[in-house]
């Protein structure tokens, strides 16, 4: 009898054995397709799964190790903003001008983002304008931004330190200085994929 119960037990456990690990693999799966899609609805499939295989260039960019070059800009109070002052939090760093109409058609979803930013308290969101300074813009951003607006006139930053050539181009980075992700072009910030994006780094 303990014979036969062995040889259940056994049979049992080839049988489930396999069962588990394929109900595990597939959960495993799932949860990888989980978190890829809101990166393939805002970056599109085949722009993701190259940007997944290494490949780098434009448009967009995707990683976990590579350190945001720190600077320090005026902001439009005349005080000095310092990237590497505000550690801990998530930075999503928006380069515009107002010579961009696509910059001046994303703004207002800009806007949107930095009001959920505020009452999230982790994530800032910065317009670095290659503008002369606030007197400049004023007349497209209202007057209760919840943006913070640094100017960089030279472009020394935008270009000198992120390479940034067009606009609007935005990055994102997380809470250590990493920058996780670049997009090229104009996106709706107040998209709640776009949304789930940026919290995913929080």
């Amino acid at each position: 009898m303990k014979r036969r119960e062995q040889l259940a037990a056994l049979m049992a456990f080839l049988i489930g054995a396999p069962l588990v690990a394929l109900f595990a693999g597939a959960f495993m799966d799932g949860e990888i397709r989980r978190s890829e899609t809101v990166f393939r609805a805002v970056l599109g499939n085949e722009r993701f799964d190259a940007l997944m295989a290494g490949e780098g260039g434009f448009p967009h960019y995707l990683g976990s190790n590579r350190l945001a070059p720190d600077f320090e800009l005026t902001d439009r109070h005349g005080q000095p903003w310092r990237l590497a002052d505000h550690r801990g939090k998530v930075v999503v760093l928006n380069f515009w001008s107002i010579t961009c109409p696509p910059c001046l058609e994303e703004l207002p979803s800009l806007e949107h983002l930095g009001h959920l930013a505020q009452l999230w308290g982790d994530v800032e969101v910065v317009a670095v304008s290659a503008d002369e300074g606030w007197s400049a813009v004023t007349s497209v951003v209202p007057e209760d931004t919840r943006l913070t607006h640094v100017f960089d006139p030279n472009r020394e930053v935008i270009s000198g330190q992120f390479g940034t050539r067009l606009f609007p181009e935005t990055w994102i980075i997380d809470r250590e200085g990493v920058v996780r992700l670049r997009y090229d072009g104009a996106l709706d910030w107040g998209n709640p994929i776009v949304v789930e994006l940026v919290e995913a780094y929080r």
